[in-house]
């Protein structure tokens, strides 16, 4: 019989699995912030004529946006709320909605928040029948799984 030595001790063996599924999440986390971001963009690129809604301040269209929360915070780098040409105090709304909402959050797994910041988004939506974020969230699973299978390949 051969008798093997490990040269690495439990704890180091669970320190790399440990290190492994961190960056596992890690790597999810980004692909689902990705997923958003695309989700952002295809919800503020909607015009009227496509279902989406018109421009007055450019307010509405700037809140749109979407923040990542990886252990209960939100890194600089999570944050899309891509500025335009008009409409900078609906970009700051969206950015302090997002925030406000992510401190909802209890649990330590990534979450993404996606949302339009303006007061009256939700009457834009459902009374006007404009799609203002509801169309893209509901691409954001299909989205998501693309990302992830680039990932593979």
């Amino acid at each position: 019989m051969i008798l093997l030595t490990a040269d690495f001790s439990q704890a180091d063996l669970e320190k790399d699995i440990r290190d492994s599924f961190e960056s596992i999440v890690d790597d999810i986390a980004q692909n689902l912030f990705e997923a958003g971001c695309r989700a952002v963009d295809l919800a503020r690129a909607k015009t009227k004529s496509e279902g989406g809604f018109g421009n007055i301040t450019y307010n509405l269209r700037g809140s749109i946006g979407c923040v990542l929360v990886l252990n209960h915070s939100i890194a600089d780098e999570h944050i899309y709320f891509p500025p335009l040409t008009a409409g900078e105090d609906g970009r700051q709304d969206g950015i302090s909605y997002a925030r406000e909402i992510a401190l909802l959050v209890d649990e330590g797994e990534p979450v993404l928040i996606f949302c339009a910041g303006m007061f009256y988004a939700g009457y834009v939506e459902g009374l006007e029948d404009y799609d203002v974020i509801t169309g893209s969230s509901k691409k954001l699973d299909s989205l998501f799984k693309a990302l992830l299978n680039e990932d593979r390949n």
